[in-house]
């Protein structure tokens, strides 16, 4: 499902757009239009930031979890894992134990595509930036690509299935491999 709140600034445009038309005509109760328009604008600003989205509720869950793999705190990574994903939690603790993640590193490219049943979503995602090996203390860039699946669990969105993606042709290839 797609909010018209998910980017409310086309309809702010319009509506700015409109009051400022309104302003310049400057017939008759035109201004009380346009002061209706801005209001509008506003509504719609103060609304879309009352709206999270399941997308948005992903997103934010994606960012909190590169925020603990920077912190290294695998109690925050481990709460965007499901419980049930004891693979994935080991996974996770390898990956710290190998590298160390620079605050640099970003996600960009997030895709959210909700499952029909509005439960999982499919995200796609690239991350880039610097990466430490701690076998030589070794900084690199690493550029990543990776596709996800998320689902629903209790109220709150959790991490269930993880696939490293060649950053090129989309292959997949292992998650911690060295590729």
């Amino acid at each position: 499902m797609t909010w018209i709140t998910e980017n409310p600034w086309p309809g702010i445009m319009i509506l700015s757009g409109l009051a400022a038309f309104c302003l310049i005509i400057r017939a008759s109760g035109s201004h009380w239009i346009a002061f209706l328009c801005l209001g509008l604008a506003a509504g719609l600003y103060v609304l879309e930031g009352s709206i999270v989205t399941p997308s948005e509720q992903i997103v934010v869950g994606l960012e909190e979890l590169r925020l603990g793999f920077v912190k290294e705190s695998k109690a925050d990574i481990f709460r965007w894992i499901s419980d049930d994903s004891s693979e994935l939690r080991d996974i996770a603790a390898k990956g710290l134990d190998l590298v160390s993640v620079s605050p640099a590193f970003h996600l960009k490219n997030v895709e959210v595509q909700l499952g029909e049943n509005g439960n999982t979503a499919w995200v796609d995602l690239r991350g880039n930036g610097t990466l430490t090996l701690r076998q030589n203390n070794t900084p690199y860039h690493a550029i990543t690509r990776w596709k996800t699946l998320w689902k629903l669990q209790s109220g709150q969105w959790k991490l269930v299935e993880l696939h490293r993606l060649n950053p090129v042709n989309g292959d997949e290839i292992g998650v911690l491999a060295a590729e």
